[in-house]
C-alpha cells in the first residue's frame, strides 16, 4: 500500500539535488541548529570563530517532557567545525557527553544521567545550506545509566545498570529543508551492538538480569517534520505534513534472561538467525511490519512445570491501514506468519507419550488485503472520543481477499484462498454485520487420519469423532487423492450460504 508520498518526493529531491557547493563552518552549525530545532529542541551554545574555523561551546541541546514536567538535555560540550579546503566541514565532538533528565512523576522527584560516549568519531558535513549530507563514522558508541536519583534516594548502580555498546559505526544523512518541511534521509550501520540490564531490589531478593546483543545492525529511513507546529499536538503535527518511514534489521541476535522473584528464579534463553522491523506512519495510513529467521527459546522456572525448548524457522507479522476518511475505500493488509514451529520430544510427550502423531514442523500462514473505509480520523483525538461515546462505527469493510491461508500440523493441513464484497447498507442479512458476496475455496488433507490418531490416544471419544467426520462431509467433497477434501463456501446476491452448491443460508 503507499505509505507516504510527500516523504518520498521531499527525500528524492535530497537524493539527487547535486552536493557540489561549498559549505561554511558558520552554515554548517547554523543547519545543525536549525535541524535540532526542526525536531523540537531548544539550543543553547557559545559560537567563537578561529579563522575559517568555528569552535561552539557549551553546547546544550534539551526538550520538554510534558509526561514527567520536565526536560532531556544533551551536553555536548565543545564542537570544533574544522573547514578541510574541499568544500566539506569536519566536525569533531568530546569524548563524553552527558544525557540529563529531570522531572517529577507523580510527586516524585526525577534526576538521571546517562553517559554518552564515543570513540574516534568524525562527522563530515557537504552540500549546501537547506541541503547538507552528513557523513559519519565512529569505532565505537556507548550509552550507561550513571546517576539516578529518585525522591531523593540516589539508585546506585549495584540497584540497577544498564549498559548498550555499539560498533562499528557507520552512516549517512541528507537533510532538505523546502517547502515548510524539514526532510531527513538516512542510512546506517551500527556493527554489533550488545546491552546489559541488571536489577536488585535492596529491600527484598528480587532481581533481574538481561544480556544480549544484535550483530549486523542496519537500517535506512526517512523522516518528514513540519516546521513551525506544536509537537505536543498530534493532529496538527501529522496535518502540518509529519510522516516516518524506517526500516530496520539485524544477521543474528540473542538473550539470555533471569528474573528472581520469591517463587524462585525464571531463566532462559533466546536466539534468532536475522530479523526486521518497518514502521511507517504519516497522517494518512501506518505500516508495522516485523519478522524474524530462526527463532529458538529455551525457559525454566518455578512456574513452568517443565522446561520449555521451542524453534520457529520464520516468524512475521505485517499490518497496514489508512488512518483517516478518503473519497474512495483504502487499501489495508493484515499478515501473519508462525513457520517451521518445532518443540522439544519432552514436550511432546507429555500428551503424545507413544508419538502417534507427526512431529514435523507446524506452519501458520494468513495473508489479507481489504478495503475500508474510515468514518472517523483515528489522528485526531477528539473525533475518535466523539465517535466512543456516541457508540458509533470507527469505519466500514468494504472488501477483504484471502490470498493464502495454510495450516499444517500434526499431519493435517488446510489451505484456501477467497475474496468477499460487503454491502454496508444491508446489514439485516447477518444480524447487524455488512453482507458479504463472494467465494472461498479450501483444501483439506490428512483430516481422517488425524482423527484415527487422536482416537488412538485416548483424546477424541468415538462419537465425537463420527460427529466431525459428519460435519466434514457435509461441508467438502472427496478430493483427487486419498485422505483429502475440497470445499466451495459461496454467499451470493441474495444473502443465500452455499457449501459445494448445497444451500446452508
Amino acid at each position: 500500500m503507499k505509505r507516504f508520498s510527500g516523504v518520498s518526493a521531499l527525500a528524492l529531491c535530497a537524493l539527487t539535488t547535486p552536493a557540489l557547493a561549498d559549505v561554511t563552518p558558520q552554515q554548517v552549525w547554523d543547519d545543525l541548529e536549525a535541524y535540532m530545532q526542526g525536531f523540537g529542541y531548544s539550543v543553547t551554545a557559545t559560537e567563537m570563530a578561529d579563522g575559517g574555523n568555528l569552535k561552539v561551546n557549551d553546547v546544550v541541546m534539551s526538550i520538554p517532557i510534558p509526561d514527567i514536567d520536565g526536560s532531556v538535555a544533551f551536553a555536548m560540550g565543545t564542537m570544533d567545525l574544522t573547514d578541510q579546503g574541499d568544500g566539506t566541514v569536519l566536525i569533531t565532538f568530546p569524548a563524553e557527553m552527558p544525557v540529563m533528565i529531570k522531572g517529577t512523576d507523580g510527586g516524585d522527584e526525577i534526576d538521571v544521567t546517562i553517559n554518552f560516549t564515543q570513540e574516534d568519531m568524525k562527522l563530515v558535513v557537504s552540500g549546501e545550506p537547506n541541503n547538507l549530507t552528513y557523513d559519519y563514522t565512529a569505532t565505537k558508541m556507548a550509552m550507561s545509566l550513571g546517576k539516578m536519583m529518585a525522591d531523593g534516594m540516589e539508585i546506585t548502580r549495584d540497584m540497577l545498570r544498564a549498559d548498550i555498546v555499539a560498533g562499528p559505526i557507520s552512516g549517512k544523512s541528507t537533510v532538505l529543508r523546502a517547502a515548510g518541511l524539514q526532510s531527513v534521509s538516512q542510512t546506517f550501520d551500527y556493527g554489533n551492538l550488545t546491552y546489559d540490564v541488571a536489577f536488585n531490589d535492596p529491600d527484598n531478593d528480587d532481581a533481574a538480569l538481561f544480556n544480549g546483543a544484535l550483530n549486523g545492525l542496519t537500517g535506512s529511513g526517512e523522516t518528514v517534520m513540519p516546521e513551525g507546529v506544536d509537537y505536543a499536538d498530534p493532529t496538527a503535527l501529522f496535518e502540518g505534513g509529519f510522516g516516518v518511514d524506517v526500516t530496520m534489521g539485524h544477521q543474528g541476535g540473542r538473550l539470555e534472561f533471569a528474573v528472581t522473584e520469591r517463587s524462585g528464579t525464571t531463566q532462559g534463553k533466546t536466539s534468532s538467525g536475522s530479523g526486521s522491523l518497518t514502521i511507517a506512519m504519516s497522517g494518512d495510513a501506518m505500516t508495522y511490519k516485523v519478522g524474524g529467521t530462526d527463532v529458538k527459546v529455551d525457559m525454566s522456572g518455578p512456574e513452568i512445570p517443565l522446561p520449555v525448548s521451542a524453534q520457529m524457522a520464520e516468524t512475521g507479522f505485517t499490518l497496514a491501514a489508512p488512518l483517516k476518511p478518503g473519497d474512495a475505500p483504502q487499501d489495508a493488509t493484515l499478515e501473519v506468519v508462525l513457520g517451521g514451529f518445532q518443540m522439544a520430544d519432552l514436550l511432546w510427550n507429555i500428551f503424545d507419550p507413544g508419538a502417534q502423531l507427526p512431529r514435523d514442523p507446524a506452519t501458520i500462514r494468513v495473508a489479507m488485503d481489504a478495503k475500508v473505509s474510515p468514518l472517523v480520523n483515528f489522528l485526531n483525538e477528539d473525533e475518535v472520543m466523539k465517535m466512543e461515546m456516541e457508540g458509533g462505527m470507527p469505519g466500514e469493510l468494504n472488501e477483504v481477499t484471502l490470498r493464502e491461508l495454510v495450516i499444517d500440523a500434526v499431519g493435517g493441513k488446510i489451505t484456501g484462498s477467497g475474496a468477499f464484497t460487503f454491502d454496508n447498507t444491508d446489514l439485516d442479512s447477518f444480524d447487524g454485520l455488512p453482507r458479504p458476496e463472494g467465494k472461498l475455496d479450501v483444501a483439506v488433507s490428512g483430516a481422517n487420519g488425524l482423527i484415527d490418531k487422536l482416537i488412538g490416544m485416548g483424546l477424541l471419544s468415538e462419537e465425537d469423532a463420527m460427529g466431525g467426520r459428519m460435519m466434514l462431509g457435509m461441508f467438502t467433497v472427496p478430493g483427487a487423492e486419498p485422505d483429502t477434501a475440497t470445499s466451495v463456501i459461496e454467499v451470493n446476491a441474495e444473502g443465500h450460504v452455499l457449501a459445494n452448491g448445497q444451500r446452508l443460508k
